[in-house]
């Protein structure tokens, strides 16, 4: 096809076409099917993407890798590790970072570990394009409550169920919810055997992964599910906050803020979840920046798996 006869609309579909196979990791029969084409169709666009100048095949060098990125922030942060990807999609934000989390994390997973997860869909998408990997002897539980509003699969508990059948590790459920009426009743789930039986397990999670959410968002996720109210008090104290990491809130240094309702949430204590040796936060997009930045000044996170945009706001910032 002649570059004169191709149009906007299918520039935009070639292009999505080639981000899929190229970089996204797609098969030819998975792309077909998200987009509704013949196999091959699809086969076909991706070798006039080549001839059109939307793919272009070179040897990549060390500096698109983002090394130098990544050794800024672990030096900057204190990290264990940080991966680096080049988001080109907006929209694909939580696919492109989840797929760049399950090739990465890998290598701070070790047989016979507990592996913790929160909600959200970067977190979701990690397990859904992680490897098969070849560890034996996984457990992994959720770091916090359920929340029936939660949608299908990036649900906590989808999370943990998805990833268990997938590594074939064994599940431990909470089985409660993130959040409750009154601390009176909180105090009383978490007293019953079978929460505490679950809760040691928490505690001796090897591996935390987790979302990073802005304090805004994850208020507005947590306070209409029992009609819990903010207080005066409470409100002034959100005021500071920036970040929130498996329902701990923190201001801009990373220091902790805690409502009246935290005594009615469910999850992981945060003296217990900064005891879990490795942290991995899954976050990008410049809009989470500064709660992204905040969690690593607190030590909410020691690895980190963010976009390049972000990753370079990180980098500046004082």
């Amino acid at each position: 096809m002649q570059k004169g006869n191709i149009t906007k609309a299918m520039i935009n579909e070639y292009t999505k076409i080639a981000y899929y196979y190229h970089k996204a990791g797609f098969t030819q029969e998975e792309i077909a099917n998200k987009m509704n084409m013949s196999r091959q169709r699809v086969n076909r666009i991706l070798a006039e993407c080549i001839s059109l100048g939307i793919v272009q095949i070179h040897v990549v060098n060390i500096d698109e890798n983002y090394v130098d990125i990544e050794a800024g922030l672990e030096k900057k942060f204190n990290l264990k590790g940080a991966c680096v990807m080049n988001n080109l999609i907006k929209e694909n934000i939580y696919v492109d970072l989840g797929m760049a989390a399950g090739r990465y994390i890998g290598k701070f997973i070790n047989e016979g570990d507990t592996v913790g997860f929160s909600r959200g869909r970067a977190t979701a998408a990690m397990v859904d394009h992680m490897p098969l990997l070849r560890k034996e002897n996984l457990t992994v539980t959720q770091l916090l409550g359920s929340a029936n509003h939660d949608r299908e699969h990036v649900a906590v508990d989808d999370i943990v169920h998805n990833f268990a059948v997938k590594l074939q590790a064994k599940p431990v459920m909470l089985y409660a919810p993130v959040i409750v009426q009154s601390s009176e009743l909180q105090n009383s789930i978490i007293k019953e055997p079978f929460f505490q039986e679950a809760y040691n397990t928490v505690r001796n999670c090897n591996v935390a992964i987790v979302g990073i959410g802005t304090a805004s968002g994850q208020t507005e996720h947590l306070l209409p599910l029992n009609a819990i109210r903010e207080t005066e008090d409470d409100k002034e104290k959100m005021e500071r906050a920036v970040g929130e990491v498996g329902t701990h809130f923190f201001d801009a240094d990373g220091r902790p803020i805690i409502p009246s309702y935290r005594s009615r949430i469910i999850a992981i204590s945060l003296e217990d979840y900064l005891n879990i040796p490795i942290r991995i936060g899954i976050a990008g997009l410049p809009e989470k920046a500064d709660a992204i930045y905040a969690a690593l000044k607190g030590g909410y996170i020691n690895v980190l798996v963010t976009d390049l945009e972000t990753a370079k706001i990180l980098i500046q910032k004082s």
